[in-house]
């Protein structure tokens, strides 16, 4: 059973940083300026920065759900999201919350009074979801002693 919580929590720290790097690539992308090719089909008329920023909240919102079934998964008890949420160490958040400050500098650089909102509120939420994710690995961890 060691090895399924091992591997969870592997599994787990990649999700985490394939998150991590999620951020990271759409901060630069609104930051300069970059044109996007979205993977999802986007038929409705939006801003550059609107089409990064939905294909982005998409991802990390799958990323989000593949760590909490994980973490139930691999779990022997199942764990309140209180008690994931607060396994969460925020020195593990400090680069999200980097993050997050080049999303703030990218809403006040944005022309658009939309982009400005889309770009705050998802990154918000990646906040969010980053500490759960955080909080997720850690307590597959917890739970391995």
């Amino acid at each position: 059973m060691n090895s399924l919580k091992k591997f969870a929590i592997t599994f787990l720290s990649v999700m985490n940083l394939i998150n991590i790097c999620a951020g990271i690539i759409t901060q630069v992308k609104i930051l300069k300026g970059s044109d996007f090719t979205s993977i999802i089909p986007i038929t409705l008329e939006l801003t550059v920065n609107q089409i990064i920023i939905v294909n982005f909240v998409v991802v990390i919102a799958i990323l989000l759900l593949i760590s909490i079934v994980t973490t139930y998964l691999a779990t022997d008890i199942p764990y309140s999201p209180k008690e994931i949420l607060s396994n969460c160490a925020g020195i593990f958040v400090v680069i999200p919350v980097a993050i997050c400050g080049v999303a703030i500098y990218n809403a006040f650089k944005a022309e658009l009074a939309a982009d400005k909102l889309w770009i705050v509120l998802s990154s918000v939420f990646y906040l969010i979801t980053n500490i759960i994710n955080i909080g997720c690995v850690l307590t597959v961890v917890d739970d391995l002693d």
